[in-house]
């Protein structure tokens, strides 16, 4: 059976899917065939440096600056012609000729993903899982394009549809799927039961010949080098206020006793090897929630197992994780970068609005302990949260400054489905008459700020950490002239690349 893949992402937005990537081989091997469509590097019609100036104020995350690369990104699609994304994916179902097309989609790209089905006239059956399906899947489901919605993990539900749609069997009973009559006088939507959780170790490698290889383009402290994005466990125990895995476990509680689970260590040094030799990936960023929330004995068998094979990771970590023998055992293993979610600086937003019972001291210990061990420090922040004020924002500003972090990731609060905020704030997608992508998470603003200083702050935030506090004002004066903005960018470049040759 043809299986086509959709992946309806922003130009340049080179973050593989990962998810993608399993259910493929997981297809493969039972003899389908398997293709992708993916949006991430077709370049639009129209598309122009002044567009591309234009999008740039179009922030999902903060302005960061990295040590300078001999080539970027972008130069690597120069040459590329410009497209009509609806006419492309039209032309690929033609030549494919797929029996089923398979959509992921979170919820900042439902929407989008959604549309580009609706432009064509399909003769072949839709499935749409993800995240966002799975939170809602009624008003998915709903969509008359939508023949099949996957709640939760599709890893043997997908494969069993294919199967049975291959061989004419009866659907009606596959667990983890809502199924649409064939013709609405035969009923209601068919709502299955959950299966259990997969067994992690039973995956097969990711699939990578399917992807662009551009996904790749992995720059390090202005180096460059082949890299992905791969997950090693599923889950997090954490109760985050900003985050969906509280509904999700919660949603899943009679799928298995842990809501978190690991792949093995020799399972996961089986699918780096393999990559590390097929495709000469040897920079991964493990995607996981929270990487050091392993059990001790796992990080040092994993050590002992990639250290080997000489790669580089980044992961995320929650500092209520970090100890002086777990940052030292993934040292050793090849960690190079940790994200640290500080979110902000206010303790007491940070443990009233968000969840997080965590304290200043306790993320600074943490910080402390990874940078003794030589690994790069980025942090996560969050803006717009409910109630915060401008003050609130140069707290989470001084403190990522008083930490020294060079490299700060920010984001405008999205309270998506299923989120504590987006109940407890009764936050409602369909008032704004569409779904907002990411990059319109101001819209939402459940601060205190105007939007103009929330979107200022957003594209500012790196330059305050970087620069000198005597350029604060310089800053300030940016938002009413350009020109400005543009030679404080170019100075804090210019600091950045100074440090590194230090």
């Amino acid at each position: 059976m043809k299986v086509l893949f959709v992946n309806c992402t922003n130009f340049l937005d080179a973050t593989l899917p990962g998810g993608i990537s399993i259910l493929s081989s997981v297809l493969k091997k039972y003899g389908h065939e398997v293709a992708l469509f993916d949006t991430a590097f077709l370049k639009p019609k129209n598309w122009s440096k002044d567009k591309e100036k234009k999008i740039k104020k179009k922030l999902s995350g903060g302005i960061a600056f990295h040590k300078s690369t001999p080539y970027s990104l972008k130069d690597l699609v120069t040459n590329d012609p410009q497209v009509d994304i609806v006419e492309e994916f039209s032309k690929f179902i033609n030549e494919f000729n797929p029996s089923l097309i398979a959509v992921s989609a979170m919820t900042t790209n439902y929407e989008k993903s959604l549309d580009l089905i609706k432009k064509i006239n399909l003769k072949c059956k839709v499935i749409f899982g993800g995240v966002h399906p799975t939170l809602m899947p009624e008003s998915v489901i709903n969509q008359k394009e939508i023949d099949f919605v996957c709640i939760g993990e599709g890893d043997e539900a997908l494969p069993e549809l294919c199967h049975y749609l291959e061989n004419n069997n009866d659907i009606s009973g596959i667990k983890n799927l809502y199924i649409k009559p064939e013709k609405e006088c035969d009923g209601r939507v068919i709502k299955n039961d959950l299966r259990p959780f997969v067994d992690l170790d039973s995956l097969p490698i990711p699939d990578l010949s399917i992807f662009d290889p551009r996904y790749f383009f992995r720059p390090f402290l202005g180096n460059i080098y082949k890299g992905i994005f791969m997950s090693t466990s599923r889950g997090c125990p954490r109760g985050c206020a900003y985050c969906v895995n509280d509904k999700l476990r919660t949603l899943f509680k009679g799928c298995g006793a842990h809501y978190m689970r690991f792949q093995s260590p020799r399972i996961v040094a089986r699918n780096i090897e393999f990559l590390r030799n097929k495709y000469e990936i040897t920079w991964f960023k493990f995607s996981d929630d929270t990487f050091l929330l392993r059990p001790l004995e796992q990080l040092y068998e994993l050590k002992d197992l990639l250290k080997p094979l000489d790669i580089m990771f980044g992961c995320s970590v929650d500092p209520a994780t970090v100890t002086e023998e777990k940052v030292k055992v993934a040292k050793e293993m090849g960690c190079v970068a940790m994200s640290i979610g500080i979110e902000t600086g206010n303790e007491k937003i940070r443990r009233d609005v968000l969840n997080r019972h965590i304290s200043n001291q306790q993320i600074k210990n943490a910080i402390g302990i990874v940078k003794n061990y030589g690994i790069k420090i980025s942090t996560f922040n969050v803006i717009g949260l409910p109630g915060e004020t401008k003050e609130n924002v140069y707290e989470t500003i001084r403190f990522n400054k008083e930490l020294e972090i060079p490299d700060a990731n920010v984001y405008i609060l999205y309270p998506f489905p299923g989120t504590s905020i987006y109940e407890d704030y009764k936050v409602s997608l369909e008032d704004h008459g569409h779904i907002p992508p990411m990059d319109e998470a101001y819209i939402f603003n459940l601060s205190k700020m105007k939007k103009e200083d929330l979107l200022f702050f957003l594209k500012t935030f790196n330059l305050y950490l970087v620069l000198p506090e005597s350029y604060w004002y310089k800053i300030e004066s940016a938002k009413r002239n350009p020109k400005i903005y543009e030679e404080l960018i170019e100075f804090a470049q210019e600091i950045i690349d100074k440090k590194y040759k230090e």
